[in-house]
């Protein structure tokens, strides 16, 4: 019986170590990389190794980063919309139809209804 406690309140320690007190905190880090060869590397950073020791770099790629000083304009804008309505008579597939009307940039709102007509599916797309 003794063991059986004794093993339970180990399970409970180490996952109490994963756990945060406040939501979006960083837990800690434990990351297993297994490399099985030069084209797996994967970047580090070295800590608590011998210092003065020269480390040999190879750079990999060298991406042409430049920075602007130059601003970005933007202008927040309302999206204007344009809508339509697809008739599907009782019966009949609708998505050969969607897909038509898809083709011309339309999208359904979500909103259907009944009519005497059959379903109306509600379109939109933009202005």
């Amino acid at each position: 019986m003794l063991l059986i406690l004794g093993g339970s309140a180990i399970v409970l320690v180490s996952a109490a170590q994963d756990r945060t007190f406040f939501p979006g905190e960083p837990t800690q880090g434990k990351v297993w990389i297994q490399n099985r060869g030069s084209n797996e590397a994967v970047p580090v950073m070295i800590e608590n190794g011998a210092s003065g020791m020269p480390l040999r770099v190879q750079l990999m790629g060298n991406p042409a980063v430049q920075i602007s000083s130059g601003n970005v304009l933007i202008r927040a804008s309302r999206q204007n919309w344009e809508y339509r309505d697809v008739s599907v008579p009782s019966g009949q597939d609708p998505i050969a139809m969607l897909n038509t009307a898809g083709n011309d940039g339309w999208e359904t709102t979500g909103v259907t209804f009944s009519d005497q007509r059959g379903t109306v599916i509600v379109l939109k797309r933009p202005r």
